[in-house]
């Protein structure tokens, strides 16, 4: 779940997110969804999914750090209380219990990341 951009390449970012994880083969069926500005919205993504007969949906922010966006607006739009991580919910005709992730944070894989992008530079 990314949060929507006028551009089209974060937008793309969040998609190619959605497909190499869907790749893995682990998790089952994945599909990006976005929080404004981009189709589809989390309700839709939400209701596609539950489509396709998925009984249990973890929904992860493809976000750096909590914020606004990762502790109240996206648990608003899952209909979650403040601080709530699960529930069950109405989606594509169906009740699915859905699991609402943490975002990446202080993760120490992601200095990983900068430093290969400082190495890059050299």
């Amino acid at each position: 779940m990314g949060h929507g951009s006028k551009l089209e390449h974060n937008k793309d970012l969040v998609v190619a997110m959605a497909k190499r994880l869907e790749a893995r083969k682990e998790f089952g069926h994945v599909e990006a969804a976005f929080m404004q500005l981009n189709d589809p919205d989390i309700p839709t993504g939400l209701a596609s999914v539950a489509a396709k007969g998925v009984d249990l949906i973890y929904v992860v922010p493809c976000f750096l750090a909590t914020g606004i966006h990762t502790t109240e607006d996206i648990p608003g739009v899952l209909g979650f209380a403040k601080g709530q991580m699960s529930g069950k919910i109405k989606a594509g005709g169906r009740t699915v219990e859905v699991r609402y992730c943490q975002p990446m944070g202080d993760d120490p894989r992601l200095a990983e990341i900068l430093a290969d992008r400082i190495k890059a530079e050299m």
